[in-house]
């Protein structure tokens, strides 16, 4: 979420810097993210018996993790994501394995995602994710759930960049926020790139890290 806290600082501290590149996130979770973050905390707390409350709602008391809980309910996290991370361009060209090196599908489900999420706490992720879902940097004063007002008191040149294939936050997502600062304040430049959500990082789309250095050095970076 590090687009989100670079617009939070942004708007919380408008004097505080000189220049942001917020990139392949937003300003605030748009309703398409919640709901995909309800499946994920739903498939989560159905491991302990429990139902999602709501976007940004906890569910109900669940008490400690066993072992087996934790297990089954992160490998069920990590494969919920991995139909987000990547964009559908990257499994339909295999990248998986022809650049990752996973031997097919279900390796790559239980070598890369499944790996990743059972090495998380999950109820680190719970609170990550309602961070996630109630953010939106409207909802702090002086702006008192006023958007608009927020963007426009960025002063800091923002140099914006999602992903032209990112599930989570699409280039229009980006271009309302754009259009929102005031005039001159933001540049928007598109990652040309199918990696979706991983061409922000971390590291194996070189490519896309060549791209991004680029686009840093012309920014003044």
């Amino acid at each position: 979420m590090g687009a989100a806290q670079t617009y939070q600082w942004a708007t919380q501290y408008p004097e505080f810097m000189d220049m942001i590149v917020p990139f392949c996130g937003a300003a605030r979770c748009a309703t398409h993210n919640k709901v995909f973050l309800e499946g994920q905390k739903s498939a989560l707390l159905a491991t302990k018996g429990v139902r999602s409350k709501g976007a940004g709602i906890d569910g109900g008391e669940r008490g400690e993790w066993s072992k087996d809980e934790w297990e089954v309910g992160m490998r069920a996290f990590g494969r919920g994501y991995a139909g987000w991370g990547f964009s559908q361009a990257f499994y339909r060209e295999k990248v998986f394995e022809t650049h990752l090196g996973y031997k097919d599908l279900e390796d790559f489900l239980v070598g890369f995602w499944e790996k990743w999420a059972v090495s998380k706490d999950p109820e680190n992720m719970l609170t990550m994710l309602r961070t996630w879902q109630t953010a939106d940097v409207s909802q702090q004063e002086p702006y008192n759930g006023d958007f608009k007002a927020a963007m426009q008191a960025i002063k800091a040149k923002a140099l914006v960049l999602p992903c032209k294939t990112d599930l989570y936050f699409p280039p229009e997502d980006s271009e309302i926020e754009v259009s929102l600062m005031r005039e001159g304040v933001a540049t928007l430049a598109v990652f040309p790139s199918i990696w979706g959500h991983w061409a922000g990082g971390p590291g194996e789309a070189v490519e896309d890290g060549k791209w991004l250095d680029e686009q840093l050095k012309g920014f003044g970076l």
